[in-house]
């Protein structure tokens, strides 16, 4: 998948190469599920590269969470890891997604790095976080990345996003969303490769500061605003998270959500005639439009 042809390829839509480009992105044409390719070449070694990737929440805003169930080591070196996801829904009218997948991480005899994701089979038993309420259980097809060292100036990196995201279990109205490889590219595959040309240019640049804030700061706040803004869509009650009835799914949702210092325990919300006290807590208010 990630230098063959394993999935029919084509460019992806509104491309068009230049200085600013992140490199060469395709998407797939008519194959099962959703996937997207990405390859280029980033200003960073390896090993770091594998450390970046791997740390998923760091660098796409709708991971919630990433749980490593349980390791183990082959024989010939290579690791693997049995992870659980929990991803955020992009609007209020469907469930976020989970994954269960197996992920293996191996040095090939060319230096190359190659890290290979997808989903654990249920033909492999029962799973060890079995499928929530809350949340639809994705499905992750062979996925994962390819790393080769391009001597002292970087790698050239191959990404390989392929899912299917059950877009049977969302309104039709919302299908394209979950049945489109380039929102797909855009959110995962390409999102990827920005952070890491992203984290090597920091690396690179010696100017200090800008306006007295390190460019590292700068992307703590805009992975905590977009993660604040995305609890909030979501409103899971892991989070603390407590929804008030309304009168239909395209409704107008309230929620709110006491504070863990707050005098209010988070069951003695006061509801009379709609009035709501939560002492130190938040109010949120959401709605999707269509």
């Amino acid at each position: 998948k990630a230098t063959g042809t394993a999935v029919e390829w084509i460019q992806m839509p509104g491309m068009k190469p230049g200085p600013e480009s992140i490199g060469i992105v395709a998407v797939s044409d008519g194959s099962n599920g959703i996937a997207a390719r990405a390859c280029g070449l980033v200003g960073l070694d390896p090993a770091k590269i594998v450390e970046l990737l791997k740390n998923r929440p760091i660098w796409l805003p709708d991971c919630r969470r990433m749980d490593v169930v349980g390791t183990f080591t082959t024989a010939s070196g290579g690791l693997v890891e049995l992870l659980y996801m929990q991803f955020y829904a992009p609007t209020t009218l469907a469930l976020p997604r989970d994954f269960y997948t197996l992920r293996y991480t191996t040095v090939l005899d060319d230096r190359n790095v190659v890290v290979c994701e997808r989903s654990l089979p249920l033909t492999h038993g029962e799973p060890v976080v079995p499928p929530s309420e809350q949340f639809i259980r994705g499905k992750m097809l062979s996925s994962g990345f390819l790393i080769r060292p391009y001597g002292s100036v970087g790698s050239i990196v191959y990404l390989v996003d392929h899912m299917d995201l059950q877009p049977e279990t969302v309104p039709e109205v919302l299908r394209p969303l979950y049945e489109s490889s380039s929102v797909l590219a855009q959110k995962v595959t390409m999102g990827a490769m920005r952070y890491l040309r992203t984290v090597a240019q920091d690396s690179d640049n010696d100017s200090g500061p800008v306006r007295g804030l390190q460019p590292a700061v700068i992307r703590i706040l805009i992975q905590r605003m977009a993660r604040g803004f995305n609890e909030a869509v979501n409103c899971l009650p892991d989070d603390g998270w407590s929804s008030l009835g309304s009168d239909g799914i395209d409704d107008v949702t309230i929620a709110v959500n006491a504070y863990p210092n707050s005098r209010f325990s988070q069951g003695q919300y006061l509801l009379c005639d709609r009035l709501l006290s939560v002492g130190d807590g938040v109010l949120c208010a959401k709605a999707s439009m269509l």
